[in-house]
């Protein structure tokens, strides 16, 4: 199960969102795509459920959503967002 670094906090800014290891001081800016992976991970719902939601919501886009959630959440898991 992908889990959520209890140190890192998320804060919307007006186009994006910013991810904030509070223990690190080390902090991410994402898009809005990223934000919507990171706050689904955060509610619980698996990958699958995730790759599933967007392309839902972005049918044009469905070929590629997986390739890029899973890139996305590899980047996470290095840099300890997800543990």
């Amino acid at each position: 199960m992908l889990k959520i670094s209890p140190h890192v906090v998320l804060t919307r800014t007006e186009d994006a969102a910013v991810l904030l290891d509070k223990k690190s001081g080390t902090y991410f800016r994402i898009n809005p795509m990223g934000t919507a992976v990171f706050e689904m991970l955060a509610a619980g719902r698996t990958q699958d459920e995730v790759v599933s939601e967007l392309s839902a919501r972005h049918p044009a886009a469905a070929d590629r959503i997986p390739g890029d959630v899973a890139k996305l959440i590899d980047t996470m898991r290095r840099a300890k967002v997800l543990v």
